[in-house]
C-alpha cells in the first residue's frame, strides 16, 4: 500500500472514483489543514472504501483506515483521528463511502465475542491457554469474516495503539459517532446480548459450589449473584453495585477461612465481569453513552485484544491470582512484626535478644556438621535440619529472627498503599514505613549483637575446658576471608539468601491458608482421638496450629531452602553458597575469637565485618523488595502510587531520620497495646 499512496492520482484513478473526491489540495481546504502526507494517505484509503466492493474488501478498508490511525507514520493518532472527524463532517463524499463500509462490516460481522468474550478470564487453566497460544502462532489460521474480534486483534497489534485513548480525544470520539448515527445500531445490539451473557456467567460463578462451600452463602435465590442472571438491561446498573457488594462480603471473610487458587480465580473472573458490564451497559442501553464511555470501552476491549494473544500478560495474570492466594496471610502476620510505641520497640530487642542466643547455636551446629564431612544429600538434609529445628524453637518460645521480617511486613505495607485513602493517607504510609524500618532496625540489632556476645562468652569457656579455641587457625583465616566484599562471593550470596528468605515467606502465607482453608484446626478439635486426650486439650492443640501455622510454615521452609542450597549446588557444580546476616556474624565471632588482629592484622577483620553489613543489607533489603513488588501486585497497588513511594520515603529519611531508627516518646494517655513478635 505504501507505493500505491506514493502516487496519489494514480492510485485514484485505478479505483475508479474520478473526481468523486476532491484533490488533494481542494481537501486540504475544506478541511482547514495544510495538505500533508498524512492528508494523502487518507485520501485514499477513504476512496477504498467503495459501496460496491466484497465483504473481504469492506473489512480491509475498514482495518487499513483504522491502522492509519491508530499506528500511521505521519503525526500522532489523535492528529490522524482529528483528519478522519473533518472528512466526514467536511466531505459528503467521504462520509458516504465510508458509512457505506462501515455500515456493511457491521451487518455482516457479530460483536458479542469481543464484547462478551475477549479480555475476560476463561477456564481452559494456564497449561491449555499456552498451548493454544502457540497453535495459534505457529499454525495457519483460517479467516473468519463474520467475527468483529478477529478484525479488532489486526487493527490493534501492541500496547501503543490503544496507549493514545485518553480524555484528549473524547472529543473527536463523540463527534465521529454522532456523524455515522444509525449505523451504530448492531453495536448495541450485541453489547446488550453481551451484558445478559456476562450476566449469567457472574451468576453462574457467584452460585457455583467453589462460593458457597464455604460458608459465603448457601441460599441461592437469596444471592445478589443469582439476581443480576435474572436481571433486564435497564436494571442492570444497580444489580452491578450489589454484586459488588457482595464480592467486598466475601473477601472479608476469606480472611478468616482461607482461599484456594480458585476461589481467587473465581472472584478475580467475576470482578472483571463486573467491570465489562459496566463498560459495556451505556452503549448497550442506547440511551446515548457519553464519550468518555466510549473510549473507556474501547480501552478496555483494546487491553483484551492484546491480553488475549500475550503470553507474558497470560503469566503476569496467572501469577498475580497464586501470589493474591498467599499474600493476604503474609499481610496478617507482618502486621506482629511492626513496633509502633517505645514499649514495643524494647519489646523487639529483648524478643530478637532471645532469638540471637538460639542462632548463635545454631551457626555452632553448623560448624559441627560441615566438620563430619558427610555425603551432600546427607550434609544438606542435617543442616536444614538444624537450621528448621532453632527458627521453630524460635517460634514457639516467642523470640524473633530478623530476616523473617521484610517480606512479611511488605505484605501488610502493600496492604495499607491500596487500602489509603484522603489526604493524610501518604503521611500514615510514610509513618508506617518508618515503623516498620526501626522495628527491623531493633530485631537486626537484638540478633546480631546478642549473637556476638554469646559467641565470645562460648568460645572463652570452650578454651577454659579444652584449652584452644573452638575454631582453629587455618579454619579461622578461611572464614574471615570468606566474607570480604570483594574477594568473595558474599554480595551474590548475600542476594541470593534475600531471595530465599522472600520464598520462605510465600511458604508461610500459603501453609497457613492451606490449613485455614481446609478446616485442618477445626478437623483436628473434633477428631476421636479427643475421647481419650479430652476435648479441651484438642482444642487447644488446633488453635495454637493456627496461631502458628504461618510461623511453623517460614521456619521449616526456610531451614531447608538454606541448608539444601549449597549441597545441591555443590551436587551440580556451581559455585553458589548462602550467607546469612545472623548465622555469619556468629561464624565470624568465632573466627576472630580463635585468630585475634594480632594474627592477621585490621584490614581483613574490618573488611569482613563490612561484608557482614552489606550481608544485612542485601539479606533485609532483597527479601522486602521481592514480597513488596509481588503484594503489590497481588493487591492491584496503581503504578503511579507504586512509583512515587521511593522518593517520598527518601524525602522523609532526610528530614527524619532519626525515626526511621528510633521511636518517637509515647503519648501518655494512648500508649498502645505491646507487639507481638515472632
Amino acid at each position: 500500500m505504501s507505493r500505491a499512496l506514493t502516487e496519489d492520482t494514480a492510485v485514484l484513478a485505478q479505483l475508479g472514483i474520478g473526481a468523486e473526491l476532491p484533490g488533494r489540495a481542494e481537501l486540504a481546504g475544506l478541511l482547514g489543514v495544510s495538505d500533508s502526507r498524512a492528508l494523502a494517505m487518507l485520501r485514499v484509503l477513504i476512496a477504498r472504501c467503495r459501496p460496491d466492493a466484497t465483504t473481504s474488501e469492506h473489512l480491509l478498508a475498514i482495518e487499513q483506515l483504522a491502522r492509519f490511525v491508530v499506528a500511521g507514520k505521519h503525526g500522532t493518532p489523535a492528529e490522524r483521528l482529528e483528519l478522519l472527524v473533518l472528512a466526514v463532517e467536511r466531505v459528503p463524499a467521504a462520509h458516504a463511502r465510508i458509512e457505506a463500509c462501515l455500515s456493511a462490516v457491521l451487518a455482516a460481522t457479530s460483536a458479542e465475542r469481543l464484547f462478551a468474550v475477549v479480555g475476560l478470564p476463561n477456564d481452559r487453566g494456564l497449561f491449555a491457554e499456552t498451548a493454544d497460544r502457540l497453535a495459534d502462532r505457529m499454525l495457519p489460521a483460517p479467516p473468519d469474516e463474520g467475527n468483529l474480534a478477529e478484525l479488532a486483534a489486526r487493527i490493534i497489534r501492541t500496547a501503543d495503539d490503544h496507549a493514545w485513548l485518553t480524555a484528549d480525544v473524547d472529543e473527536l470520539i463523540g463527534r465521529l459517532g454522532t456523524a455515522f448515527g444509525d449505523v451504530w445500531a448492531p453495536l448495541r445490539r450485541a453489547a446488550a446480548d453481551a451484558v445478559g451473557l456476562i450476566a449469567i456467567r457472574v451468576a453462574a460463578l457467584g452460585t457455583g459450589d467453589v462460593l458457597r462451600g464455604h460458608r459465603l452463602g448457601r441460599d441461592v435465590q437469596d444471592s445478589r449473584f443469582y439476581a443480576i442472571g435474572r436481571g433486564a438491561i435497564p436494571a442492570m446498573s444497580p444489580l452491578v453495585d450489589n454484586c459488588r457488594v457482595e464480592l467486598d462480603r466475601i473477601r472479608v471473610e476469606l480472611e478468616d477461612v482461607g482461599v484456594s487458587v480458585q476461589v481467587v480465580y473465581t472472584l478475580d473472573a467475576i470482578a472483571r465481569a463486573l467491570d465489562r458490564i459496566d463498560y459495556l451497559l451505556p452503549l448497550a442501553t442506547g440511551t446515548g453513552a457519553r464519550p468518555a464511555e466510549i473510549r473507556q470501552l474501547l480501552a478496555s476491549l483494546a487491553r483484551g485484544v492484546i491480553g488475549e494473544r500475550s503470553f507474558g500478560q497470560l503469566m503476569s495474570d496467572n501469577l498475580r491470582l497464586l501470589a493474591r492466594k498467599v499474600i493476604e496471610r503474609a499481610g496478617r502476620t507482618g502486621e506482629h512484626y511492626v513496633a509502633s510505641s517505645r514499649r514495643e520497640y524494647w519489646s523487639m530487642l529483648r524478643s530478637a535478644a532471645g532469638g540471637g542466643v538460639i542462632t548463635a547455636a545454631t551457626a555452632v551446629t553448623k560448624f559441627l556438621i560441615k566438620w563430619h564431612h558427610l555425603p551432600l544429600f546427607i550434609d544438606g538434609v542435617a543442616s536444614s535440619m538444624a537450621y528448621a529445628a532453632s527458627f521453630l524453637l524460635i517460634q514457639f518460645l516467642g523470640f524473633t529472627l530478623a530476616t523473617k521480617q521484610p517480606s512479611m511486613t511488605a505484605a501488610a505495607l502493600a496492604g495499607t498503599i491500596r487500602d489509603g485513602s484522603g489526604p493524610d493517607r501518604l503521611d500514615e504510609l510514610l509513618a508506617l514505613i518508618a515503623r516498620i524500618a526501626r522495628s527491623q532496625f531493633a530485631a537486626a540489632v537484638g540478633n546480631v549483637g546478642t549473637v556476638i556476645v554469646v559467641m565470645l562468652l562460648f568460645d572463652y569457656g570452650w578454651k577454659q575446658m579444652f584449652g584452644h579455641t573452638f575454631l582453629d587457625a587455618g579454619t579461622a583465616k578461611g572464614t574471615i576471608a570468606s566474607f570480604h566484599p570483594l574477594r568473595s562471593g558474599t554480595i551474590p550470596f548475600a542476594a541470593l539468601t534475600g531471595v530465599l528468605l522472600w520464598m520462605s515467606s510465600l511458604v508461610a502465607g500459603w501453609f497457613e491458608n492451606w490449613l485455614v482453608y481446609r478446616r485442618i484446626p477445626e478437623g483436628i478439635e473434633h477428631h476421636r482421638l479427643g475421647k481419650r486426650f479430652g476435648r479441651a486439650r484438642m482444642a487447644k492443640i488446633a488453635r495454637g496450629l493456627e496461631r502458628h501455622a504461618a510461623g511453623v510454615g517460614g521456619s521449616v521452609s526456610l531451614g531447608f531452602l538454606l541448608g539444601m542450597t549449597s549441597s545441591f549446588a555443590k551436587f551440580v557444580g556451581l559455585p553458589i553458597d548462602v550467607r546469612h546476616v545472623t548465622l555469619s556474624s556468629g561464624a565470624l565471632t568465632l573466627a576472630i575469637s580463635a585468630t585475634g588482629p594480632e594474627q592477621l592484622g585490621w584490614g581483613p577483620i574490618i573488611w569482613a565485618w563490612a561484608g557482614i553489613a552489606i550481608i544485612g543489607l542485601l539479606n533485609f533489603g532483597v527479601s522486602f523488595a521481592l514480597a513488596l513488588v509481588v503484594a503489590m501486585r497481588a493487591r492491584d497497588v496503581p503504578a503511579d502510587q507504586r512509583r512515587g513511594l521511593p522518593w517520598a520515603v527518601l524525602r522523609r529519611f532526610v528530614s527524619r531520620p532519626l525515626s526511621f531508627f528510633f521511636p518517637p516518646r509515647d503519648p501518655p494517655a494512648s500508649r498502645p497495646p505491646t507487639a507481638t513478635a515472632h
